[in-house]
């Protein structure tokens, strides 16, 4: 892994950056951090859609996104102090310019979306669909490392196995991985165990195991075993599901996404 592209949508929310930089200490790698769209950018972007601004209120003054930027810019360049980096403004700042710059980098860390002020929704799914590169999602606050103790969420999936390729570079340095698939919520495919045996034939450290939830969604169940296993990162191939599925009824890939307090490596 030697490039990577990171974005914050506000300086009070510093995470991504920092664990963007750590990552990039750690594998040599260049790190770019990307101007975050406008307020009025995300606005319009969403009126073309057909729906109705994210934005509660009025649309903030030119004067205060530029105050917003820059300071984003600064905290960028704080965290990125020593490395080799660059800070890129995107030529139309807009909620596809991640997805369009991301495919020329190895890895994309960006924060936990959720409502404003957390970066919007579509921006991460613009960057997980339309860059073909994995997102670290990165919650709000996180100040440690990952990839040490790595939780690999396996549900039997396409979108799962090109996960394991996608986070190869990951995985390889990891002092143990747990291969976990959640009873009752997977789909026809190898098991988690046959999954671990052929991660373990690449010289990786693997065990697996099949969790029952009990009263758990699928995806607590999921966040619970991490957490309880020591783990500091999860790895999931995103949205076997549909995401308008998801969006009414709830899913894995949501919930980790909105709700995960731990960093989180999608694919798709």
């Amino acid at each position: 892994m030697k490039s990577i592209l990171t974005m914050a949508w506000a300086a009070e929310d510093p995470a991504a950056f920092i664990l963007a930089a750590k990552l990039a200490r750690a594998f040599d790698a260049k790190l770019v951090g990307l101007e975050p769209p406008s307020y009025g950018v995300m606005s319009m972007a969403w009126a073309d859609a057909g729906m109705g601004a994210p934005i509660g209120g009025g649309l903030a003054e030119d004067a205060e996104e530029r105050q917003r930027v820059a300071a984003v810019r600064q905290t960028f360049e704080q965290s990125a102090a020593g490395l080799v980096s660059e800070w890129r403004a995107a030529d139309d700042s807009g909620p596809t310019a991640i997805g369009l710059i991301g495919r020329a980098f190895d890895l994309i860390v960006m924060p936990q979306p959720g409502p404003l002020p957390k970066m919007p929704e579509s921006v991460f799914e613009t960057a997980l669909f339309d860059s073909g590169r994995p997102v670290l999602v990165v919650p709000q606050g996180f100040q440690g490392t990952v990839g040490k103790r790595i939780l690999f969420a396996w549900n039997g999936s396409t979108e799962s196995a090109r996960a394991i390729s996608l986070a190869m570079p990951m995985l390889a340095g990891a002092e143990s991985i747990d291969v976990m698939s959640v009873e009752g919520a997977g789909v026809p495919g190898p098991t988690a165990a046959e999954i671990a045996q052929s991660m373990a034939a690449h010289g990786l450290k693997v065990t697996s195991q099949n969790v029952k939830p009990g009263t758990r969604s699928a995806g607590q169940t999921i966040v619970d075993t991490a957490v309880t296993g020591g783990c500091d990162m999860i790895v999931k191939g995103a949205y076997t599901q549909s995401r308008l599925r998801q969006m009414i009824f709830g899913g894995m890939t949501r919930h980790l996404i909105l709700h995960s307090p731990l960093p989180v490596l999608f694919s798709y």
